[in-house]
């Protein structure tokens, strides 16, 4: 930057025009006088378009806490009292777009001459995909060492499991060869033991297919020849279900090294779960596309969609909505796609949900 520059700018403002973060500055009636560029990009809103609407920092911000309650009482207009010269806050802003960001906002004072509080300034930067990066951070640690202790778990309990169903097999043939007053409670008795076991063993069987996930054996393959041989076991169980599915290959797309048995069951997991879900019927659209260095595969439904208090919970480990449900498939296909060095999310519809995966071409 040249001296001419300088001289014919305050160096302030100049600062003020290239700082990463952003900087604004309100009054007691939270009218904003300041809003830097950075500001403007943070949230959506031009310096122009808050002067202009006479807009205060509420309706620019929407602040609002992590369980979605609005922040009515900003934590800067403390600072007016004087209670304490500076805040530090972590929060929710809506942008203008309606999009969720997590900012981290520092509040200071300034002071007009006679030594009152004339003004709060505040420093705010956005934080959301280093948040984004840190949750995943502990979460595949989380998955890394739940994958540890499911394997060993798993064969803890499989061998008492089946010494115990075995030993409620010959109790049952016992009960059927003798004529016991008490036969046929016993026998509901041993009923419900043995498909308490079952349930069990297929928890242990699950555990055990959770902690192999992320172990590949890649070869080069054709996503769309994975997905039409699936489509030809899945699709008689869709039929009876009134579920159509649909699949379609835009542009060329060219083969990937990913673990052809292990996509496969990634991607079953993701349209049986969607199957179930449309216990009416409905469609099931599956699209896969080149999208720059990766493939996408988008899988989208005409279900009931998912709840928002499910969205931050549906890849979480033994979290199920369904009856009976071990809550391992789709931990199970995170862990699968995030192996392959891919990326798996869903977004909400209108009608239904889209679950969006992401492989890399090498």
């Amino acid at each position: 930057m040249n001296s001419t520059i300088i001289n014919n700018q305050n160096i302030q403002e100049i600062a003020l025009q290239y700082l990463d973060d952003g900087v604004f500055m309100f009054d007691k009636d939270r009218k904003i006088v300041l809003f830097n560029p950075a500001c403007e990009q943070i949230v959506g809103y031009s310096q122009e378009e808050i002067t202009k609407n006479d807009y205060i920092c509420l309706d620019i911000f929407k602040c609002h806490s992590s369980d979605g309650n609005c922040l009515e009482m900003c934590p800067g207009l403390d600072l007016f009292e004087e209670k304490r010269t500076k805040i530090a806050r972590e929060y929710l802003i809506k942008t203008k777009e309606g999009k969720q960001k997590r900012v981290i906002t520092n509040y200071s004072i300034i002071k007009d001459e006679n030594d009152k509080v004339e003004y709060v300034v505040g420093v705010i930067r956005d934080i959301t995909e280093e948040k984004m990066f840190n949750d995943e951070l502990v979460r595949s640690k989380t998955l890394s060492t739940l994958g540890q202790y499911s394997n060993e778990l798993a064969h803890e309990i499989k061998n008492p499991l089946n010494a115990i169903n075995i030993q409620m097999s010959l109790l049952e043939r016992e009960i059927t060869k003798h004529d016991l007053g008490t036969g046929k409670e016993l026998a509901d008795v041993v009923k419900v033991v043995k498909e308490e076991i079952s349930r069990l063993n297929k928890l242990a069987k699950d555990c055990l297919t959770f902690s192999k996930s992320g172990d590949l054996d890649r070869t080069e393959e054709e996503i769309g020849e994975i997905l039409e041989q699936l489509l030809s076991l899945i699709n008689p169980h869709a039929d009876l279900n009134g579920v159509n599915i649909y699949l379609t290959m835009t542009g060329s797309c060219p083969p990937i090294l990913v673990d052809k048995d292990k996509i496969k069951q990634a991607f079953m997991n993701i349209i049986l779960n969607a199957i179930e879900a449309m216990i009416d019927g409905g469609d099931i659209a599956i699209n896969v596309s080149k999208k720059d260095c990766y493939l996408n595969i988008s899988i989208k439904d005409t279900g009931p969609g998912i709840p928002d208090e499910q969205h931050d919970k549906i890849f979480g480990l033994f979290y199920s909505t369904k009856s009976g449900g071990t809550g391992v498939g789709l931990a199970v296909t995170k862990n699968i796609i995030h192996a392959h060095g891919g990326n798996i999310r869903f977004e909400k519809l209108v009608e239904g949900a889209e679950f969006i995966i992401e492989l890399p071409l090498s």
